[in-house]
């Protein structure tokens, strides 16, 4: 069970969006909102909600195989007493979600499992520059890793030759690009 979300805060922090009640109405649950305006750094606090919130959403859709259509009023995120960890009830599940946070983005993941995980500044990052690195991580050619996508639009890495698909989740905004992927051994 994986996914992740990036916030590119250099575009994000330009407008305030915390004192905006009607979007937080429409995106946040009242718990969320108090929590946001009690926050040290209320913006920054509704981003890493905004992010718990998009990653839990690509793995719930993984899992579920529902079509793609967030409501994230249906995500409800708690934070945890560890640092920059948090839990996402949808319904009656619970994802545990780990969040970094930069003066220049907001990178949050479901964490379920070992996982490999990168983020990129976009004026150096291509898609053969993503498979290059994991190729040399994941110790195979970079011509036997293809970035695939199913159906509902969500990514797999199919390593050709031995014919493995695995979960792959990519995320991008602004000037950054994220992905995760789970280490598994075999």
């Amino acid at each position: 069970m994986i996914g992740n979300d990036i916030i590119d805060l250099n575009i994000s922090l330009t407008t305030s969006k915390a004192g905006n009640f009607r979007f937080l109405k429409k995106v946040f649950s009242p718990k969320e909102i108090e929590c946001i305006h009690e926050s040290e750094c209320p913006n920054i606090m509704l981003w890493e909600f905004w992010s718990m919130k998009e990653a839990v959403y690509k793995a719930h859709q993984r899992i579920t195989g529902t079509l793609r259509k967030l409501n994230p009023l249906a995500f409800e995120c708690s934070l945890r007493s560890m640092e920059n960890a948090g839990t996402v009830r949808v319904g009656k599940k619970f994802y545990y979600t780990k969040t970094e946070i930069s003066p220049n983005y907001v990178h949050s993941w479901v964490d379920s499992a070992e996982i490999l995980r990168k983020i990129y500044f976009n004026k150096i990052f291509s898609q053969e520059d993503l498979l290059k690195h994991l190729a040399l991580k994941l110790s195979f050619e970079a011509d036997m890793l293809r970035i695939t996508k199913d159906p509902k639009n969500i990514p797999s890495l199919h390593i050709m030759g031995i014919d493995k698909i695995m979960p792959f989740s990519l995320s991008h905004h602004g000037h950054f690009t994220a992905f995760v992927i789970p280490l598994i051994k075999s």
